[in-house]
Formats: structure tokens, C-alpha cells, sequence
């Protein structure tokens, strides 16, 4: 029963890779399952196993594309400072991952396109927001933050987060400076 499970988690893998790549180098709209499969060498039945449409696939990739950036992040920051400089730490290292072409392909073109910029963000949101709340919730309970609604904090400065990565985007230019002076002034502005 393990090698059954091992052979199907290596198969959805495959797929997802294989997809990924033609995603990245032809686009959403010219990536068919057939070539996908062509090139994997694996059947309908394998794919459908796992997937029942290319918009599965998309959201499976979105997910997991965002998870390990967000992990990468997360594992950059200095465990023993306090929450507050964790959460900026992780929200900087976070930018630099996604200034990556094909994280950022994946996470701001293919993502939000085939899925919608709502399922994209409901996506992420699920992802993040809980590591967020968590260093927040831990910054209240240390007495660096007042008490204030993590989960509306979390929701704001992931909105700043976003929108200073798509602005990096779309200039080519370095937000980090000006992003780490944002997220300065707005936790300073809620502390007791």
C-alpha cells in the first residue's frame, strides 16, 4: 500500500512539474493536457486520478507555489527576535521570492488569470494569513502591540505586501526600502 501511495504522490508530482514548465514557457491557454501528457508519458486516467480539469491543476500549483514561497520566507527569519521583527523579516524575504520570474509568473500572471484574482488571494489568504495572525497574536501577548484585531492587521499588511510586489513588477524597480519603512510606520502606529 506505501509504494501504491508513493507511486501515486510521484505521478501527481510529475504532472504538476510537467504542467508548471509548459505553463511557464506557453502560456495557460497553449498548455493542453494532451501535450502535457504527451511529454510525461502517463495516461488520461492518471492525470484524472488527480485532477479533474487544468483549473485543478492551476490551483494545485498556485497553492503549492505559494506555500513554498511563503516557507522560504518564513525559514529565512531569525527565530529568537522578537514576533515583530520576524513578521517584517518574513514579509522582506517574501518580496525577494517573488521577485523570482517564475514564482512570479506563477503567483501574478498564470494564478490570477486562470483562476481570478478573488480565487487567487482566497488561495493565498489560506495559506499566510495564519503565520501573520500568529506573530501578530504573539506581539499583543508580549506587550509590543496594543490589542487589535490580528486578523484585520494581517489583512492590511498583506494588501501593502502585495501591492508593493506588484508595483516591483511592473516598474522593475526595488520597493524594499520603502516597503520596509511602510511596515515600520504601520506596527509603530499600534503600539500601546
Amino acid at each position: 500500500m506505501a509504494k501504491q501511495q508513493e507511486r501515486s504522490e510521484s505521478t501527481k508530482s510529475q504532472l504538476l512539474k510537467a504542467f508548471r514548465t509548459s505553463f511557464l514557457k506557453r502560456g495557460f491557454e497553449e498548455t493542453t493536457t494532451q501535450y502535457v501528457l504527451e511529454k510525461t508519458g502517463l495516461s488520461k486516467g492518471a492525470m484524472y486520478h488527480h485532477f479533474r480539469s487544468k483549473i485543478e491543476i492551476v490551483e494545485a500549483l498556485y497553492a503549492d507555489e505559494t506555500r513554498r514561497a511563503i516557507t522560504r520566507a518564513l525559514q529565512s527569519v531569525d527565530k529568537n527576535a522578537s514576533p515583530l521583527v520576524q513578521l517584517k523579516g518574513a514579509y522582506l524575504a517574501w518580496m525577494q521570492e517573488v521577485r523570482a520570474l517564475n514564482v512570479s509568473k506563477v503567483l501574478f500572471e498564470i494564478g490570477p488569470s486562470a483562476l481570478g484574482p478573488q480565487k487567487a488571494k482566497d488561495i493565498e489568504d489560506s495559506i499566510s494569513l495564519k503565520h501573520i495572525e500568529a506573530f501578530l497574536e504573539q506581539a499583543i501577548a508580549a506587550g509590543d502591540l496594543a490589542a487589535h484585531d490580528p486578523k484585520l492587521i494581517a489583512a492590511f499588511l498583506n494588501a501593502l505586501v502585495a501591492e508593493a510586489a506588484l508595483y516591483s513588477l511592473r516598474t522593475g524597480n526595488d520597493p524594499i526600502d520603502a516597503l520596509s519603512q511602510a511596515i515600520d510606520g504601520m506596527l509603530n502606529g499600534l503600539r500601546p
